[in-house]
């Protein structure tokens, strides 16, 4: 390994150790709900083929939050059981690499006026399903949203992904969604450090085999 492709390697490897988070691309449309039709004060249910949701397919039943009660990211947050039964939301993520891992993120909390008192949630990529739950104790003004992530591989350019209610999904109390996005996956900075340390200890080993050589 010559000391000019060391450095650059050290540089490459630095240099995403310190990129900001931030500059990672979302796939998703729309993860926030801040884009469709305005709630108001309050919510709007909307049913299955609802377009007022924008990005997003509703199956069954969801109400879409206003200033009804606190979102996590913006003002509008979505309750995954409506007035009148329990709905499900899902879109087409494209642009996707395929092998490559990704990272799906969101918030979850649970509507607060009603039983059960544990939300669950199922979240589905391509029909592999996760589940996850809150376990209530919330208030509107003080929902405790809680954050989740998990990673997939992707089998192609898109994948299906969906978000519905996992438990008593005949209640109008469901869990709450929101800050909805699936990221690519990068490692850890604990791992980027130890690129860092594996590239300083290639280098020593190659400078002194050079050495060895020379005498």
């Amino acid at each position: 390994m010559s000391l000019r492709f060391y450095a650059a390697a050290v540089l490459a490897a630095s240099s995403l150790l310190t990129s900001p988070a931030s500059a990672a691309v979302n796939y998703v449309t729309n993860g926030s709900f801040e884009s469709g039709s305005n709630p108001g004060n309050a919510w709007i249910t909307l049913g299955t083929g609802s377009s007022a949701l924008n990005g997003w397919a509703i199956s069954g039943s969801i109400d879409y939050i206003g200033d009804y009660w606190v979102a996590s990211n913006g003002k509008r947050s979505v309750d995954m059981n409506g007035s009148a039964s329990a709905g499900t939301i899902s879109q087409i993520i494209s642009g996707l690499t395929s092998g490559a891992t990704y990272k799906v993120a969101f918030d979850i909390s649970g509507n607060p006026d009603g039983p059960p008192p544990v939300k669950s949630l199922d979240v589905s990529v391509d029909g592999n399903v996760t589940s996850f739950s809150f376990p209530g104790g919330n208030t509107k003004t003080a929902m405790g949203w809680v954050s989740h992530n998990f990673t997939f591989v992707a089998g192609g350019t898109t994948a299906l992904l969906s978000f519905g209610p996992a438990n008593d999904p005949r209640g109008s109390f469901g869990p709450a969604l929101d800050n909805v996005s699936v990221t690519a996956a990068v490692p850890e900075p604990s791992t980027w450090a130890m690129m860092l340390i594996g590239f300083f200890g290639l280098g020593a080993l190659s400078m002194r085999r050079r050495r060895t050589i020379l005498v």
